[in-house]
């Protein structure tokens, strides 16, 4: 079978599910009798291994197997495993993360288990036998007499023996296919492999009592349409015997029955598959085929501005009503495409756990991580870039943050130290932050290093303040570190971390209290692909400005303009604000000609003022990225296509504190 058509989903399902064991994995040692968690294992573990076996990957398959086996160790003691266990299990988990990525590469799997097979194998130990049967199938538990009565409702009572291939590559699989199918003829009373359970089958007999008025042959015809069926029996039990045969099994219980409320929990999944399916509530979609439906969602966007001009000049009866029910539909399917972009920031979220879990030990660091706000939801290119730059600043609070054990003890606060990532919504924007509650930013500190490296002078080193010390640390080359390490400290997390934020359109800061704790922030737009702006013209060309960082527009006429240090100064009743020529700070190089009004925006933790020459309204655009040369050179972070066919900038208002747009007195 040719199954180079299903590599990219076995891909991104593997990469899931090494994700969600991960996360699975930390979680049961924190929680070790979280039984919930304990089958969640057994069923991503099985599905690993089945997906793995079924595209020819046996190594791979062969490593899931013996995973499995250390899995089951869950199930037959209390109190989790040993720690020594979960860190083989995540070595291994690593290496089949490795594995997906030389798959994806190189279409081989780059893996040799043996090392690691030979360890799992040194924690497990013997099966029991109801573990045994359940993996191997075996003869099916008898209903019990009240089961048959209040489940049979008068039709005949049938066992029935299914047999697959010797070479089956999913058992479990088929297993709970033909118990489905069997669930469509009749209601399952009992079944071996229970169907709870079918998920740990790997024999090749599943048999199965059910009640059901369908004829023998459309019971056999059910089940061997099922792929790897070799073949089923049907024979009808009469009423005595399936009482004698009760009554031999209460006398003597065979070791691996199944207790009444397993016996009836399969027979309730039985009757819920013959009472109907769910249809499917999810399609995976590649993610190039969203961008080019938000492509085409733009160039709407864009046509019907267009038309909306045309439509505003004619006289057509109907014209305008018309126009009405085309933009009110539109923006009903402009928001439908948003929100299929839109997931969860949980799809980053999910690596913290390990990756807390592993820097604590190499620390000596005992921490609490606590999430919040996984359900939040972020356009899919932004959480794609998010990631990195989090990770940056998780390791820098464990590393830098957080005290140790005795440190903590010593200032007074509780040994384990707390870690809180969060997300929440804000209006347009989705703001992130990463906090702890460790020894905080240090002024002092903070300004000798800054001396050191000679980012700011001794006289400058005196007049730091807290906020002043946080801006600090994203300085280029700036670290508090008294060593490097494989950890931090080489003076280039924070630097990249607002890079990385701010092509995103986005901005992180640092709030910190010396010896209660630091907070990063991270302020997101919810997506980079359309946004609202407010489109205004500098000497005849057209720049948008992102209307989320608009405060108000002036007329310079009604307001005062004052000269102070050389610089003009937008004088307002209630504040004072530096005035930045629209030419200039745009990236044009000349002052503007003409300059008639103002629009006021937030840069980073400033408010200042951009003179341009016409306010022009509130446009929806699509925006598009630059050439590095362009974006680098001006105070803009990407460009739109109007409805007239031009190209207007877009203000990358945080850029604006570092350009030379000040207007001169």
């Amino acid at each position: 079978m040719d199954v180079s058509e299903y590599m990219p989903m076995f891909l991104a399902e593997a990469r899931e599910h090494l994700q969600e064991l991960n996360l699975a994995v930390v979680r049961i040692e924190e929680t070790p009798d979280d039984q919930e968690t304990v089958n969640e294992i057994f069923r991503i573990a099985h599905s690993m291994k089945g997906m793995s076996a079924t595209m020819g990957f046996e190594r791979m398959a062969a490593l899931t197997h013996k995973m499995e086996d250390v899995f089951e160790l869950l199930r037959q003691r209390s109190g989790g495993l040993p720690r020594e266990a979960i860190d083989v299990l995540l070595k291994c988990l690593d290496t089949l993360e490795a594995t997906v990525d030389a798959i994806e590469e190189t279409g081989a799997e780059d893996l040799d288990p043996t090392e690691l097979i030979e360890q799992l194998t040194g924690l497990v130990r013997e099966r029991t036998t109801e573990q045994e049967v359940h993996r191997s199938g075996g003869p099916a538990p008898v209903p019990p007499p009240e089961v048959v009565a209040e489940r049979a409702g008068g039709r005949r009572i049938v066992r029935v023996v299914v047999e697959l291939t010797e070479d089956c590559a999913m058992p479990s699989v088929r297993a709970y296919m033909v118990l489905n199918a069997l669930g469509e003829q009749g209601t399952v009373l009992s079944s071996a492999p229970a169907i709870e359970k079918v998920d740990a089958f790997e024999g090749r007999t599943i048999e199965a009592w059910l009640a059901a008025e369908a004829h023998d042959e459309e019971i056999v015809e059910a089940a061997q349409r099922i792929a790897d069926v070799t073949g089923a029996q049907v024979a009808e039990i009469s009423q005595e015997t399936l009482d004698a045969a009760a009554e031999q099994q209460r006398e003597h219980p065979p070791a691996a029955a199944s207790g009444p409320g397993e016996r009836q929990g399969a027979a309730a999944a039985g009757a819920a598959a013959h009472n109907g399916h769910k249809g499917t509530t999810s399609v995976r979609v590649d993610a190039s085929r969203l961008d080019q439906l938000m492509h085409y969602m733009g160039e709407l966007v864009v046509h019907r501005t267009h038309v909306e001009s045309l439509a505003s000049q004619a006289e057509v009866p109907g014209l305008q009503q018309a126009m009405a029910d085309l933009a009110r539909a539109s923006q009903a399917l402009q928001a439908m495409v948003m929100q299929v972009r839109m997931i969860p920031v949980e799809a980053v979220f999910l690596r913290f756990p390990r990756l807390v879990r592993d820097l604590s030990a190499k620390l000596g660091k005992q921490v609490e991580l606590k999430l919040v706000g996984q359900d939040t939801e972020l356009d899919r290119t932004v959480v794609d870039a998010l990631g990195d730059p989090l990770v940056h600043l998780v390791r820098n609070g464990l590393d830098h943050g957080l005290e140790t054990p005795e440190e903590r003890l010593a200032a007074g606060k509780p040994e384990t130290g707390l870690l809180e990532i969060s997300a929440a919504h804000a209006g347009g924007n989705v703001v992130i932050s990463v906090r702890d509650d460790g020894r905080g930013i240090d002024p002092e500190k903070v300004a000798a290093k800054a001396v050191e490296k000679g980012i700011i002078t001794p006289e400058q080193a005196e007049s730091i303040d807290q906020a002043r010390a946080a801006e600090l640390l994203f300085a280029p080359g700036f670290s508090t570190a008294e060593r490097t390490s494989d950890i931090s400290g080489r003076g280039v997390g924070m630097d990249a971390v607002r890079t990385v934020i701010r092509e995103l359109g986005g901005d992180v800061t640092f709030v910190s209290e010396k010896g209660v704790g630091t907070t990063a922030q991270i302020r997101l737009p919810l997506t980079l692909a359309i946004m609202s702006a407010l489109l205004v013209e500098v000497d005849g060309l057209p720049y948008a400005i992102p209307l989320e960082r608009v405060q108000r527009t002036v007329r310079l006429e009604d307001h005062v303009v004052r000269s102070v240090a050389g610089s003009r100064m937008l004088v307002m009743r209630e504040e004072v604000y530096p005035l930045l020529d629209g030419g200039e700070a745009l990236g044009r190089g000349l002052p503007a000609s003409d300059t008639d009004h103002a629009v006021i925006v937030t840069s980073g933790d400033r408010t200042m003022a951009i003179a341009v020459s016409k306010l022009v309204g509130q446009r929806e655009l699509v925006t598009r990225p630059l050439p590095s040369d362009v974006s680098d050179s001006a105070a803009v972070s990407g460009g739109a296509v109007l409805s007239s066919g031009e190209i207007a900038l877009i203000v990358d208002c945080d850029a604006l504190t570092t350009t030379t747009g000040l207007i001169a007195a």
